[in-house]
């Protein structure tokens, strides 16, 4: 996903970050009413994060370190059935229910 941003990634806080303001990744962040999206411990960002949103999307690294390759199907399912505002893991990443510490 990164490499569709057509932006150099770099290093910061063991991810790799890009930074897409243009390119099919930015489309796909955007398109959904994302500011940002994480696979792993890369980042993809519509622009440069801010201070919340690196911690946000830090906290998803985290989520990725703990629930392994399940992650991804696992919020999916959540987002399918409880939605973006009521996802668990989202809420974990807000900071406003953590599931891990």
């Amino acid at each position: 996903m990164g490499l569709l941003s057509f932006a150099r990634p770099r290093a910061r806080d063991g991810c790799l970050l890009y930074v897409a303001d243009r390119g099919l990744a930015h489309v796909f962040v955007t398109m959904r009413g994302y500011a940002a999206i994480t696979f792993g411990h890369v980042i993809v960002s519509a622009r440069e994060p801010s201070d919340a949103l690196w911690l946000h999307e830090r906290r998803h690294v985290e989520q990725y370190d703990r629930i392994g390759l399940a992650f991804l199907p696992l919020y999916l399912w959540f987002l399918l059935r409880r939605g973006y505002r009521a996802h668990p893991l989202e809420r974990d990443a807000s900071g406003a229910a953590r599931l891990f510490d």
